[in-house]
């Protein structure tokens, strides 16, 4: 953890309707000192313009699943968001090179789950885990996701550097711009150049061994019927939770006619991203997580 940090990137507006992440980049832009630090340079950008001004997630496809290697040198793919994707591959990174144009990338989102203030992790590197389990002495009500992926291939904006992560907080409808959750991301990314600034020094006043996280299992699809139409929905008392604990025999979803579908599983879980919105054309009704303490 010895290399510098040199150049941090903030992005909002990956997703076009999330607009915590939209606002707050508007705010950088007007007072650009919010995001000023003396031992780095703070680039801060929308990533999809086009999807914002429609107010939807994305415009063709959705952007936070179309960084993959070979589909930003392939020039067969020419989609709003391939295009927009490899305009912004070149600007932050390459990726996949051993020096990107930014060192650290923090991509701003919201979920309609209620999963409070969160950061989704998906890469193993030590320099973001010492962020995160800074993050977290300073705001001890913060969750920490290990996102395993539903692509092969890690694919989200903040992965075209080697270091980074997403802010995900919630709940929020689509389209909508939640006072407190605002602050409360602004703050948390304000605690994240405050870490830079005291690494490039070295001001931190101690390493991090060990963080709690949540480690993702799997994605839990609705039960649907034969036609693929969902036949069920997620039971009353998992909806509006996040971090829910699971215990064989708990309720999971109901159906439309009121039956209960219990958990059945022996292990204990904890669900995540429960009825996120954005998740039904993905075919996701929830995310399962393994609650653990980790090394770092």
């Amino acid at each position: 953890m010895s290399n510098k940090i040199n150049k941090v990137a903030i992005t909002g507006g990956t997703h076009g309707n999330e607009l915590t992440g939209v606002y707050l980049i508007n705010k950088y832009k007007k007072n650009p000192d919010l995001v000023k630090r003396d031992s780095f340079k703070t680039l801060f950008m929308h990533t999809n313009v086009g999807a914002m001004k429609k107010c939807t997630r994305y415009v063709d496809k959705d952007l936070n699943r179309t960084f993959i290697k070979k589909d930003l040198v392939n020039d067969a793919l020419y989609s709003y968001e391939d295009v927009l994707a490899k305009s912004i591959n070149l600007k932050l990174g390459p990726k996949g090179a051993e020096k990107t144009a930014v060192d650290f990338i923090i991509d701003l989102h919201s979920t309609t789950s209620d999963m409070g203030l969160s950061i989704v992790i998906d890469n193993d590197n030590r320099l973001t885990w010492q962020v995160a389990a800074y993050l977290k002495e300073m705001e001890p009500d913060l969750h920490i996701f290990r996102w395993r992926g539903d692509t092969k291939e890690v694919s989200f904006v903040n992965s075209i550097t080697k270091d980074g992560f997403a802010i995900e907080v919630g709940p929020i409808p689509q389209g909508v711009l939640r006072a407190d959750l605002f602050f409360k991301t602004e703050k948390l990314v304000a605690h994240t150049l405050d870490f830079f600034e005291k690494y490039n020094r070295g001001d931190l006043h101690k390493v991090y061994e060990t963080i709690e996280i949540y480690d993702h299992i799997k994605l839990l699809d609705f039960p649907r019927d034969k036609s693929g139409e969902l036949n069920a929905t997620v039971h009353p008392n998992l909806q509006d939770n996040g971090y829910y604990k699971l215990t064989k025999g708990d309720p999971l979803f109901i159906t439309l006619e009121g039956e209960v579908i219990n958990y059945e599983e022996e292990k204990d879980v904890y669900a995540l991203f429960i009825n996120e919105a954005a998740y039904y054309e993905k075919g996701f009704a929830m995310c399962l997580t393994e609650k653990k303490v980790i090394k770092i």
